[in-house]
């Protein structure tokens, strides 16, 4: 029987703002906030610190409500090309520890140190990585410790700043089903609230909930998933290699600037269509899907979130750009460009399909069939003929 693995998911604290201190030390201690400095004070904040977040600053809150919050908040105006030179700094010194690495987003990865673990205790090799960052970057981070990538990623956000923190599959019952069911890596905030819905309140909670209720809120395959990682399952596999940081993006210009947000839900709409449709071109999936939106001033902002599960699919692309826009909106906001961005590709790889005794099997040939009528359409009438995705209800539309 083969041994555990050792998975670190090695996560920076306040990444942006921690940048900005390791590179101006009279910044440190005090509340800051890396956001676009706007003269209305409508710039989002991208990162908070610590002190700033005592008074209730969070990512993605307009920095004029941070101010009422906040009064002696310091606004730094963002350096992207500084951070990105921070996280390859950070990036290369994990390559020096394992060589089984897996960079998640610009500050965050995941490291196979089994072997490591051979010849140095585990939470020994934590906190020297986690010392190294801290003195030679300045830059904090908290460290998750499992036997899978889902339980050492749940691990890594329950204690910061500067936490070491184990979670092994048989203390799940304890530190995990009693979580809410926000904090459950995987789901998003428009999922939440259906879930508790039906009574799912903490993560423990998947255990206990009828399946049927279940599948009819989140879909079937994503109600297996849910349930296995509330039993502390997950994959040991850490994508070395295969994943970069090329992407695959669309974007629209309107005529005019646009504050409707169902029209700009809808635009998206067409939009993950068309990325969706690049990536099966290029046999790739993508990790972190992105979003993109430019104001009138020109101002261009860019946020993203990391998958749970690659994919190339419109309707899973749409759901992760649309939950993005919906924190970055407010009203009377006026949208000159939207765009979304795959990021992080890899090759998809060949899955088994495990039929369980909750599956329908009649659902499941009727996927397989459309899988197969696809196919044979694109192969007769060519790969643009034909593909799945949103249906736009367009005004040339019939």
């Amino acid at each position: 029987m083969n041994s555990p693995k050792i998975i670190f998911h090695i996560d920076m604290n306040c990444f942006f703002a921690s940048v900005e201190r390791a590179e101006n030390k009279e910044l440190v201690g005090k509340p800051i906030a890396v956001a676009h400095q706007d003269p209305l004070y409508r710039g989002m904040i991208l990162s908070p610190s610590y002190e700033a977040r005592k008074y209730g600053v969070r990512t993605t809150m307009l920095v004029r409500d941070a101010l009422l919050l906040c009064h002696d908040l310091i606004i730094v105006e963002p350096k992207m090309r500084l951070y990105q030179e921070y996280s390859r700094r950070f990036m290369e010194y994990l390559e020096s520890v394992s060589p089984v690495i897996e960079q998640a987003s610009i500050d965050e990865a995941y490291l196979d140190v089994t072997e490591n673990s051979k010849t140095e205790h585990p939470l020994e090799l934590a906190k020297r990585i986690q010392d190294h960052l801290l003195t030679e970057l300045g830059l904090p981070c908290s460290i998750g410790i499992g036997p899978n990538k889902f339980l050492a990623k749940m691990a890594s956000n329950m204690k910061k700043p500067l936490g070491i923190t184990v979670l092994r599959k048989r203390e799940v019952d304890k530190y995990l089903w009693p979580l809410p069911i926000e904090e459950m890596y995987g789901i998003g905030k428009k999922t939440a609230p259906k879930l508790r819905e039906i009574g799912v309140n903490t993560i423990g909670d998947l255990l206990k909930v009828d399946f049927s209720k279940l599948k009819e809120v989140v879909g079937q395959a994503y109600a297996n998933a849910l349930i296995s990682r509330a039993q502390g399952n997950g994959s040991t596999e850490i994508v070395v290699g295969e994943s970069d940081f090329q992407s695959v993006s669309n974007a629209h210009t309107f005529d005019n600037p646009v504050f409707d947000l169902s029209l700009l839900k809808e635009t998206l709409k067409v939009i993950a269509n068309t990325v969706s449709h690049r990536l099966e071109q290029q046999d790739k999936e993508a990790q972190t899907v992105g979003l993109i939106i430019k104001y009138p001033n020109f101002r261009q902002v860019t946020r993203s979130k990391a998958l749970a599960k690659p994919t190339a699919e419109a309707h899973r692309i749409y759901d992760v750009a649309e939950e993005i826009l919906e924190e970055m909106f407010h009203p009377g906001d006026q949208i000159r460009l939207i765009g979304i961005s795959a990021t992080r590709l890899i090759k998809p790889k060949a899955e088994m399909k495990q039929i369980t005794i909750f599956d329908n099997l009649s659902e499941i040939e009727k996927e397989e069939a459309i899988k197969k009528l696809l196919k044979n359409l694109k192969a007769n009438f060519g790969e643009t003929s034909i593909n799945r995705g949103y249906y736009y209800r367009g005004k040339d539309n019939e």
